[in-house]
């Protein structure tokens, strides 16, 4: 579990950068593995972040959801109170602190940087403490300097002009246009292989109002470097309408196969995080298709009782 000045660290990141409120199951599934697991337990270290942040003066708000979350209370962060807007810092001098703190790995510095904005404006920020990856230095270069890069990628070249760097969930990501496949692609940096070579100075420019956050899928299950794929579930009727919700499908009536459950579709790019997400609904449901899915999901359960039998 992450230490408490990285779980406050992040969750004022999440909080400030949230579209929506988030409850605190949400916002627990969000930063996964950094609150402990149960409610009660969930309960109570988010309260006592919640009493910690006020503390320190951050304007955590709040209010009481309506509708299918009715009662529920969602959370996040006010940015323009939050944030010292009055510095008048350049993207350049905002970035250059960024890469500082990130060179220094000071998690508390990190927190400070966030009431610079050091999210919410400029390019390509750095956003987290850096970690030994050879690719991230050029990356970050050539994405300051609008450079076109070349790297193997599980196995095959690529040609990105990269837009912007992202740390999420503890991964680095490069976000960018792949020049041979003429669309947007995100790439793990881990995943690299080998040098990544950097071309001359202004070789693209990034597209007009880009925004990384807006770019970069929310949702772990859809992180994947190719286009986004589905899985077909099958949903025990009980449980249709809360996997539904979960999955931000319209409400209302929805065929049903021969066994009487719901089907829908599901991301699943993140093979990883669906199947997580497929056992947090227990026997409630099934992966229908595609053939290669299912069988990660059933070869993944048969590995976890044979360890368990074991023990």
């Amino acid at each position: 579990m992450a230490d408490a000045v990285e779980r406050i660290t992040n969750l004022v990141a999440l909080l400030l950068e949230t579209r929506a409120p988030l409850t605190a199951d949400q916002i627990a599934t969000e930063l996964r593995g950094q609150y402990p697991a149960g409610a009660a337990a969930l309960r109570g270290a988010f309260e006592r972040d919640k009493a910690l942040l006020r503390e320190i003066g951050v304007p955590l708000e709040q209010e009481v959801l309506a509708g299918a979350d009715a009662g529920r209370t969602a959370y996040w962060i006010d940015r323009r109170r939050y944030e010292l807007a009055d510095l008048d810092l350049a993207d350049d001098e905002r970035a250059a602190l960024e890469l500082a703190v990130a060179a220094a790995r000071l998690a508390d510095a990190q927190f400070g940087l966030l009431k610079l904005g050091a999210e919410g404006r400029g390019a390509a920020p750095v956003v987290a403490n850096v970690p030994e990856l050879s690719a991230l230095p050029p990356l970050r270069d050539a994405t300051a300097r609008h450079c076109e890069v070349a790297f193997a990628y599980r196995g095959s070249p690529r040609r990105l002009h990269p837009y912007a760097l992202l740390l999420r969930q503890g991964f680095w990501y490069v976000i960018g246009h792949d020049v041979d496949r003429a669309e947007e692609r995100t790439y793990r940096v881990d995943r690299i292989e080998g040098d990544v070579s950097v071309g001359p100075d202004g070789a693209f420019e990034r597209p007009e109002g880009f925004d990384p956050r807006d770019a970069f899928p929310s949702d772990p299950r859809l992180l994947g470097e190719e286009p986004a794929a589905t899985a077909t579930v099958a949903v025990d009727a009980s449980h249709a309408a809360a996997v539904r919700r979960d999955l931000g499908l319209p409400a209302g009536d929805q065929p049903a196969d021969v066994g009487g459950r719901v089907v829908v579709e599901v991301p699943c790019a993140n093979v990883y995080a669906f199947a997580s997400w497929l056992f947090g609904w227990g026997d409630a449901v099934e992966v229908l298709a595609p053939p290669d899915v299912r069988g990660f999901v059933t070869d993944w359960l048969r590995r976890t009782a044979a360890a368990g039998r074991a023990s």
